[in-house]
């Protein structure tokens, strides 16, 4: 069963004025992020919401042959397709850089 999220609003932001982006994680999401250690999660975790607030103008950067985007925050990357639509940012993969592309 996938968590659901909704993104975070900067503190300050004016109420009803941004709709962040709902957050579907998936299993594998999950449980890769669980296992990252507390200072790799707390940097992603303000990247993807950002991301959700900015779903629309993010410069999304598409996985060459694939229909999912990449997210790079440091060494990391998060897997994630959106819908606009929606307003939801479907999390598949979270990982090290080195390790994340693997099948």
């Amino acid at each position: 069963m996938p968590k659901f999220r909704r993104g975070s609003i900067r503190h300050g932001a004016p109420i009803n004025t941004v709709a962040a982006s709902l957050q579907v994680w998936s299993p594998t999401f999950s449980r890769a992020f669980d296992s990252l250690p507390a200072s790799v999660c707390k940097t992603i975790q303000p990247k993807v919401d950002e991301m959700g607030l900015q779903l629309e103008s993010f410069a999304h950067k598409r996985l060459q042959g694939r229909s999912e985007f990449k997210l790079r925050v440091v060494d990391y990357r998060v897997i994630y397709e959106f819908d606009v639509n929606q307003g939801r940012i479907y999390l598949h993969y979270v990982g090290h850089r080195r390790d994340i592309y693997r099948p």
